[in-house]
């Protein structure tokens, strides 16, 4: 993966937990307090530190070799690609 796949594919990804999140209660606070449903990352990824959106990279990083360990492969869907 390029460095700018990698980035896009963590900005999705914050995107996904933060909905998930937001869904399940949870509010932005500038401190994290799990019992409160609170989290200082509810915030757009841009905005994240960059240790914060390192987490991310990492995340999107490792997903190949999940799916590799699940005994699953990624295949780029140049059909699509043309499409666009």
């Amino acid at each position: 993966m390029n460095a700018e796949l990698i980035e896009q594919l963590a900005e999705a990804a914050h995107e996904v937990w933060m909905d998930g999140k937001l869904r399940d209660g949870w509010v932005y606070a500038p401190q994290t307090d799990k019992p409160l449903k609170q989290h200082a990352c509810l915030i757009p990824y841009r905005e994240l530190s960059e240790a914060d959106k390192q987490s991310d990279r990492d995340l999107v990083v490792g997903i190949p070799t999940i799916l590799e360990k699940a005994g699953y492969v990624i295949a780029h869907n140049l059909d699509a690609l043309k499409a666009k």
